[in-house]
């Protein structure tokens, strides 16, 4: 067994007191979450025909609480809120509807991008960032290669690629979906369907795009920045499946980024990646400590935030020298 392995497997053991749920500030996460957005989105379109001006507290306010939603969705699909699934299912379907992000869909991808993190051969289980290889770039067509760029461009990763992944494909049925995932996506789409059209006819178009979908665009963006910082760096891990390691993937190849207090809370600490892929069953407001007690042990992946900014540049996976590199590093 590698080096990489035996210590994944000790800081497995490490964790796993971490593990423990705490239902009582589970429902308070919940319950103020789901009022605080409900509040602030009913506040912002009930006084914006006579206030617009209330959009100015209202968009951070939604913005801060789609984010804390999104945190409690991701918790719910790993079982991780509460001791009955039934609870962790129903606690995850209301917190991804108020993002349009089905929950039984959301399950199903996330779930798969833990089984084949880091395997370049499975990257079409893997709803990873899209990351093409140096080769795989050079002999793609003008198109798909101006294509890519956009999308990899720190606009389209940060804005388009979002909204369009979250926003648009997400209402899309994909044949690996299983049953109770094209069932949520059906059903949700019904309901935003008519959801949106009594908010459009009751307050307007402007209304509609300021109170909800700007804030919504809002949130992708930093939902795709903390995605995107947890597992592409230069040097991160992608092997092709005859050489990949799901436990060196999962523990080196995923970050453990230094953020603020206020960050971490925002985005329920999943900034500490690595102890959360060395352990997917921690709570959001246990990673922290957990991610704390594997920095004593382990050397990880401890990389300030701001690094992330800079990693945008980094598009392609170069097999040769084994780390991501710039597009302009391609021969084309």
């Amino acid at each position: 067994m590698k080096t990489e392995e035996i210590a994944f497997d000790k800081a497995v053991q490490l964790l796993k007191p971490f593990s423990k749920k705490k239902p009582l500030r589970a429902s308070w996460q919940f319950f103020s979450t789901f009022i605080f957005l409900w509040l602030s989105l009913f506040f912002s379109f009930y006084f914006f025909t006579d206030t617009p001006w209330i959009v100015f507290l209202t968009i951070p306010s939604t913005v801060i609480f789609m984010c804390r939603s999104y945190v409690l969705e991701h918790d719910a699909g790993h079982q991780n809120l509460f001791r009955s699934p039934h609870l962790n299912n129903f606690v995850g379907n209301l917190c991804g509807f108020g993002i349009m992000i089905p929950f039984s869909m959301w399950k199903l991808i996330h779930n798969s991008h833990h089984t084949h993190v880091g395997n370049l051969d499975k990257r079409d289980s893997n709803p990873e960032v899209w990351t093409m290889t140096v080769k795989e770039f050079n002999s793609s067509s003008r198109f798909k290669r101006s294509l890519y760029r956009f999308m990899r461009s720190k606009f389209g990763r940060l804005i388009i690629t979002p909204t369009l992944n979250f926003g648009i494909a997400g209402r899309l049925i994909h044949p690996k979906y299983s049953r109770n995932a094209i069932i949520s996506v059906l059903f949700h789409n019904v309901v935003y369907g008519l959801f949106f059209w009594l908010l459009i006819y009751k307050f307007g178009w402007l209304s509609f795009i300021l109170c909800y979908v700007i804030p919504l665009i809002l949130f992708f963006g930093v939902a795709a920045f903390s995605l995107y910082g947890q597992h592409q760096f230069e040097q991160t891990y992608w092997k092709r499946k005859d050489d990949w390691s799901w436990k060196t993937a999962s523990m080196f190849g995923s970050t453990n980024l230094q953020a603020p207090f206020w960050f971490r809370w925002l985005v329920g600490n999943v900034v500490h990646h690595t102890a959360h892929h060395v352990n997917p069953n921690i709570p959001n407001f246990k990673l922290h400590k957990a991610q704390l007690l594997m920095d004593e042990t382990f050397e990880v992946n401890k990389i300030p935030i701001n690094e992330v900014w800079n990693w945008l540049g980094l598009a392609l996976w170069d097999e040769e020298q084994q780390k991501l590199v710039p597009i302009k590093n391609a021969s084309k």
